[in-house]
């Protein structure tokens, strides 16, 4: 006879009804599972359930309750990451914008001669556009690739000795959202240094020392 177990089911196994007619000819039910709606209120559900099993004496094993605060929990972990996320993106927006705005005033002379040569203020301004999405990117994927890395060193040192059916999942599709929000971001720093490096006229940025 093979008995099939898992949890939130109590003190109770699951058999074949072919097997449960060979046991006995007159099976009793002594446990019923109830299957809950998506969305469904985990404390409302067990005070309807409760108010319906007290009359007959009949215990409630709440496994809904259990998973939605587990979930709470991973939400809660969640939402605390983004934010820390967050605040990388913004640490990250004012170390570009400082970058550029440091490379604006040291290369004040070469922007100048590059206006010169024929350079218009729009072809400045996307040219230091593309050097801040670039290093925004270049960033972003090395940090992608030194978090999947350690990620990984995590999962085979800890997560395999404790659940051995656990399996390594890399969420591509947030990634990629990472990575554009890095370009926009890395487009956003760049709009004041480009701004300013665009007012200069070749005569006075040749002027320069």
């Amino acid at each position: 006879m093979q008995v099939a177990a898992g949890t939130g089911w109590g003190p109770a196994g699951v058999v074949a009804p072919e097997t449960l007619a060979t046991l006995t000819d007159s099976p009793e039910p002594h446990a019923i599972w109830i299957r809950a709606s998506s969305g469904a209120d985990p404390i409302q559900l067990v005070g309807d359930l409760d108010k319906l099993a007290d009359p007959v004496g009949a215990t409630i094993d709440n496994g809904l309750q259990a998973r939605e605060t587990e979930d709470q929990q991973l939400r809660i972990l969640t939402w605390s990451v983004l934010g820390l996320l967050g605040i990388a993106v913004v640490i990250a927006l004012i170390g570009i914008a400082n970058t550029l705005g440091l490379s604006v005033l040291e290369r004040a002379r070469e922007h100048a001669m590059l206006r010169a040569l024929g350079l218009t203020r729009r072809q400045l301004r996307r040219m230091l556009a593309a050097e801040a999405v670039l290093l925004s990117v270049v960033a972003t994927l090395l940090g992608t690739v030194i978090g999947v890395g350690f990620a990984w060193v995590g999962y085979e040192t800890f997560v395999t000795r404790a659940l051995r059916d656990a399996t390594m999942r890399v969420p591509w599709p947030s990634l990629g959202v990472v990575v554009l929000v890095a370009v926009l971001a890395g487009l956003l720093a760049a709009v004041l240094p480009a701004r300013r490096a665009a007012r200069v006229t070749p005569a006075a940025g040749l002027s320069l020392d």
